[in-house]
């Protein structure tokens, strides 16, 4: 079912002072700076409170309660809210009646060249670079015994690549599907011309012959 889609308007590039800041940039050529800053703060901040709770607290208790309520909070945001601002796509699955199986479901923008590229690429990579981030800091975890805090990223990496599988499945339908639509369109094209011609070429057999 095509989701609403999101209204991509960027400000232009040019209108930016000479002395502007990375992030400055990014979000100023991004359609929806408000999420892009949602989509990537709540995975910092994430990551940041894993790390800076471990080294000040020591705390297992205090860092797996506030790290795993920040996950779940950035999970929600990324498959209900951010996932279709930034790249027009959405994802859930279903309970199917036997009750042991699910069925994957998609929605995604009927026009996709109206995404805003700055958009998509912030969504993307932030996508893919945070779960290396949270496997490294297993290895880390693993390397100084630390074990009750894979725990932590057992959880992360869960959450975090339910949502990358889910969008995953759904770009690749939706891309199946213009490629299927872009497909028929020419097909029907071809079969229009041809029988154009066939059209054509009866009548000036037909004009010749009288």
């Amino acid at each position: 079912r095509p989701a609403p889609a999101p209204a991509a308007v960027a400000a232009p590039v040019d209108d930016l002072p000479a002395d502007a800041s990375l992030v400055h940039s990014v979000l100023h050529q991004a359609a929806h700076p408000m999420a892009a800053v949602f989509h990537v703060g709540l995975k910092i901040a994430a990551l940041g409170s894993y790390v800076a709770l471990g080294l000040l607290t020591g705390s297992f208790v205090v860092q797996f309660v506030i790290t795993v309520t920040l996950l779940a909070v950035d999970f929600w945001t990324v498959k209900n809210v951010t996932g279709r601002l930034l790249v027009g796509l959405r994802w859930w699955s279903d309970l199917e009646e036997d009750g042991t199986s699910t069925k994957w479901r998609f929605e995604t923008i009927e026009n996709r060249g109206a995404l805003n590229a700055m958009d998509a690429r912030i969504f993307w990579w932030t996508m893919y670079v945070t779960p290396l981030l949270w496997i490294a800091l297993g290895l880390i975890g693993v390397l100084k015994f630390e074990l009750n805090w894979l725990i932590v990223v057992v959880i992360a990496l869960a959450l975090n690549g339910a949502n990358l599988v889910g969008y995953f499945k759904c770009d690749r339908e939706a891309a199946e599907r213009l490629q299927d639509a872009v497909g028929a369109s020419m097909m029907g094209a071809a079969m229009g011309s041809v029988a154009a011609a066939l059209r054509g070429g009866g009548s000036g057999a037909s004009g010749g012959l009288w």
